[in-house]
């Protein structure tokens, strides 16, 4: 599970790196602190492959380590235009902006809701840790 904070208030935790990665998009935010029990990491965003030793430094199991892995991958899309065949980024790009808090986001989806995005949010909800659902 990953968590992104603005200094010390939790903005959202959930166990997909995409969302995470679409919330730091959505701030247009260009650079981020990593921490982790084993230390911390001031990083660009996107990840820039050459810190990748450094982070994995900061990872404790293979678990975190794809979680990680991910979440630099998921730092290059452009969640405002994602591919034409990318089918998940939308949502968690609109869950990302549904969930933080108005003020933060700087970055909106270009296209209107689509008709379902409240059943596919309610979907994504069983990864979202917090805010609580």
């Amino acid at each position: 599970m990953g968590e992104l904070h603005a200094d010390e208030t939790r903005l959202l935790a959930t166990t997909h790196p995409a969302t995470i990665a679409a919330a730091i998009f959505a701030m247009d935010t260009h650079s981020l602190r990593v921490e982790t029990d084993k230390g911390n990491l001031e990083m660009q965003f996107p990840v820039d492959m050459g810190e990748l030793d450094t982070l994995g430094r900061l990872t404790h199991d293979k678990e975190m380590d794809k979680w990680m892995s991910l979440f630099c991958t998921f730092s290059r899309f452009d969640f405002a235009n994602p591919l034409p065949d990318d089918t998940h980024a939308d949502i968690h790009f609109r869950t990302a902006v549904h969930y933080l808090p108005p003020l933060l986001v700087k970055v909106y989806p270009s296209e209107p809701e689509p008709k379902d995005f409240k059943k596919q949010l309610k979907k994504r909800n069983q990864y979202i840790y917090y805010p609580w659902c």
